[in-house]
């Protein structure tokens, strides 16, 4: 089983996701989708493991397609990469631009090896997270409604050459309705 560990946000004290906006259906028998549309809808992010090491990873609901009841709805939604096409490593390689390689080929072969081809190869590939926002409070003479959520999403890949992380986010969510 997975176990989540605390982290210490190295970034800022809060984040905020900010000015979206989206498409939500409120069925008669209590049913809720939701689909994000825009907005300010990710927050580069950076924690720090109870070891020291530091995991970047792009806060986001970005596409954000969720359905379920008046207690709790939940969905998927796009995480994509930290880091842009154009970013270079520091040896000057990126998906888009810069150098195709750094190493110079190893005798044997070895410049050919799959841990070599990932350092290489930068990919901003878009992975999937999953969230479930519950409502606490709903006020239908303003159109108010807030509650907690709970995402779990990937961390940054280095352009591909890490395995990403599940980060689990918990917080507070506000949104006013408007028909």
């Amino acid at each position: 089983k997975k176990e989540f560990i605390d982290t210490k946000l190295m970034t800022r004290l809060t984040y905020t996701l900010d000015a979206m906006s989206g498409q939500m259906k409120v069925g008669s028998g209590g049913s809720i989708e939701f689909k994000e549309e825009d907005g300010i809808d990710y927050a580069p992010t950076t924690v720090q493991l109870p070891g020291g090491a530091r995991v970047p990873f792009l806060f986001t609901v970005k596409e954000l397609d969720a359905k379920g009841d008046i207690s709790a709805f939940s969905g998927d939604f796009a995480v994509p990469s930290y880091r842009g096409s154009s970013f270079l490593d520091p040896k000057g390689r990126g998906a888009s631009t810069g150098y195709d390689s750094a190493q110079a080929l190893p005798a044997g072969g070895a410049g050919d090896s799959e841990e070599l081809a990932k350092e290489n190869a930068k990919s901003t590939k878009v992975l999937s997270g999953k969230a479930v926002l519950s409502i606490a409070k709903y006020d239908p003479s303003t159109g108010e409604i807030a509650g907690v959520f709970q995402s779990v999403q990937p961390s940054d890949t280095d352009l591909g050459a890490k395995v990403p992380k599940d980060i689990k986010i918990q917080g507070l969510w506000y949104a006013q309705l408007q028909q």
